[in-house]
């Protein structure tokens, strides 16, 4: 027990290191705007470079829940749609326990603390048979049900395709009787009409590039660098989209912090790549990196990846192209 209790204290330890603080989930309205408050004196240490009104909340198995941030003439507080999500996908509950240790451009490891004082080290299921407290329970069961009517749906689907067979099978019967009644077509004919045909395709086939080609053709690599171009767009100041295609070759399926180099050497920026089924966008910290590279409306962009977690950005002005 000696060496469990050592080891839990040099945790500890370490995490007072970094700003955090906790939420203790009571009976209180749990989507209420006291409990979604973050403490002032926790707000007062984050430094302006680190601070953004977007926070990634990530769990110790990996997942992970961004939270926009919003402020009145009191406080800061997390907004209502993202703090229930993390809330009900965890089915926290009465007297649990949750800390937040910030690790830098409001990105956040949480620990959570079960009624027993024991850490939850997995995910939890979802609850089906009761709200939590505070919030609806159509949110909390939202997850489950989205699975449950899928499962349903495509239940009804393959009952469809069954029926549809069945009804196809008996048409064919129907038709082979009628054609019998028919003047039979000759051998040759048909070992014409075969050959033909099985030249057609071949000839056509052999002028149709392979999917997995036309997807190697998106990606371009040079020098054994794999890149991708964007052109920037008002809203790609923000953040920035991912090609779907670059993100299924080179970006692991699980949010995680890239450098970004300028290739210049002015400077580097650590951007929090969020990854989700939709997409994957560049979030925390682009809008710092767009602002001190700096990147305007109309540039050229292209983004080598030069080590698994690290990107060299070259941006071409549009107006240098205008001049040209």
């Amino acid at each position: 027990m000696g060496w469990k209790w050592n080891r839990g204290f040099g945790q500890v330890k370490e995490e007072r290191k970094s700003l955090s603080f906790f939420k203790i989930f009571q009976n209180a309205d749990l989507s209420s705007e006291s409990m979604r408050a973050i403490p002032y004196n926790f707000m007062k240490n984050v430094s302006k470079k680190d601070f953004h009104y977007k926070m990634v909340i990530r769990a110790q198995w990996g997942s992970s829940w961004e939270v926009d941030i919003s402020k009145n003439p009191r406080f800061y507080y997390m907004e209502k749609s993202g703090w229930n999500q993390f809330v009900s996908d965890n089915a926290l509950g009465e007297n649990e326990f949750v800390t937040f240790t910030h690790k830098g451009l409001m990105f956040f490891n949480v620990n959570i603390y079960g009624k027993n004082g024991k850490e939850i080290v997995t995910p939890r299921k979802p609850q089906t048979t009761a709200p939590f407290s505070g919030i609806k329970k159509e949110e909390g069961e939202s997850s489950y049900k989205d699975v449950k009517k899928e499962d349903e749906s495509m239940g009804g689907v393959e009952l469809e395709v069954e029926k549809k067979k069945a009804a196809e099978s008996k048409t064919s019967k129907t038709t082979e009787k009628k054609s019998k009644s028919k003047k039979v077509v000759t051998s040759v004919e048909i070992g014409e009409s075969s050959r033909g045909a099985a030249l057609k395709k071949k000839k056509s086939e052999k002028h149709k590039p392979s999917k997995m080609k036309k997807k190697i053709k998106r990606i371009k690599i040079k020098n054994g660098v794999p890149e991708f171009k964007i052109t920037i767009t008002n809203s790609y100041l923000k953040f920035l989209a991912i090609p779907k295609m670059f993100k299924e070759a080179y970006i692991p399926d699980e949010s995680q912090m890239y450098m970004i180099h300028h290739t210049e050497g002015k400077g580097s920026w650590e951007v929090l790549c969020l990854v989700r089924q939709t997409r994957t966008i560049f979030s925390s910290g682009w809008c710092r990196l767009a602002r001190e590279f700096p990147l305007s409306v109309g540039d050229r962009c292209i983004f080598s990846l030069v080590k698994p977690n690290e990107f060299v950005l070259t941006a071409k002005k549009a107006r240098e192209e205008i001049t040209v």
